[in-house]
């Protein structure tokens, strides 16, 4: 796990700890379960954060400031290490959000299209985030078409973002992506987001080999009518044009089972879900 303080290349399994392994902190002496899951949330499983040896925030920063951009720069002999800094920067301030390379070059200005490609493939490769395309049939429209970015620890998200409001909405789709990685799932070759012909859209497309095997929803909570509707009606569009049974919407907290229109939906708390197995 050291190395992936410096931005070096790691297997899926070497990803910063996960829920389970931070309730397993032997310094962890926070007994109340909701405080536990939310500070995980927030600053994520970097060792560093999780052992209480290192305050989140001004470690965090300092990671992503001059660790793991040095690291980045110096590696591949980087000029422009304030266009590289930006262009995190502004990836991780839209964690869970769509964008397109072409977006980025117009935002930033200063990189070409090919240039923002290779640094968000440097990005990649140091296990800081991930981009996820669509799910299509056909490869070529998964490749033309915008894709989500995801930040592989929620801490970088928390210490980074300038956000006024609060960030747990996206935090919780985040903490989804790194566990289905961390569950073995690729992105963009099992695992990706889907766009119903309708424009509705599903989070997450768990497939198996060529087999769509799960549909995967996050919602901070269903108490609002309209967000209830919009998210049974995705998921039910997109069972319906994918062919898919299993059905879920990982919630904060809300837990029960949805039962309409011929399909069973599980709804289940984030915390509850990460104590599972694959």
């Amino acid at each position: 796990l050291g190395s992936a303080m410096t931005g070096r290349h790691l297997p899926f399994e070497l990803l910063p700890f996960s829920y389970q392994e931070f309730l397993a902190n032997p310094n962890n002496d926070e007994i109340d379960e909701g405080k536990n899951f939310h500070r995980y949330l927030m600053w994520g499983g970097f060792p560093e954060v999780v052992l209480g040896s290192a305050e989140p925030r001004g470690y965090l920063r300092t990671l992503f400031d001059s660790v793991v951009l040095r690291d980045i720069v110096a590696r591949h002999h980087i000029r422009s290490s304030t266009a590289i800094h930006d262009l995190l920067n502004l990836l991780i301030n839209n964690a869970t959000s769509r964008f397109s390379a072409r977006s980025l070059e117009r935002s930033l200005g200063s990189l070409s299209i090919a240039t923002v490609q290779k640094f968000i493939t440097y990005f990649r490769e140091a296990y800081l985030v991930h981009d996820l395309q669509p799910y299509f049939f056909k490869p070529r429209l998964r490749i033309k078409a915008d894709r989500k970015i995801y930040a592989y620890d929620n801490g970088l998200i928390s210490a980074v973002t300038q956000s006024a409001t609060s960030n747990d909405s996206r935090l919780l789709e985040n903490l989804v992506f790194i566990e289905l990685v961390r569950r073995g799932f690729k992105p963009n070759l099992d695992l990706f987001y889907y766009q119903t012909r309708s424009g509705t859209e599903v989070d997450f497309l768990v497939r198996e080999g060529s087999k769509n095997i799960q549909l995967i929803q996050v919602a901070q909570n269903l108490s609002a009518f309209k967000t209830r509707e919009r998210e049974l009606r995705s998921l039910h569009q997109a069972s319906e044009e994918l062919k898919v049974a299993k059905l879920t919407i990982i919630t904060m907290e809300t837990e029960e089972t949805i039962k309409e229109d011929g399909r069973i939906i599980r709804v289940v708390p984030c915390q509850k879900w990460q104590m599972e197995s694959k």
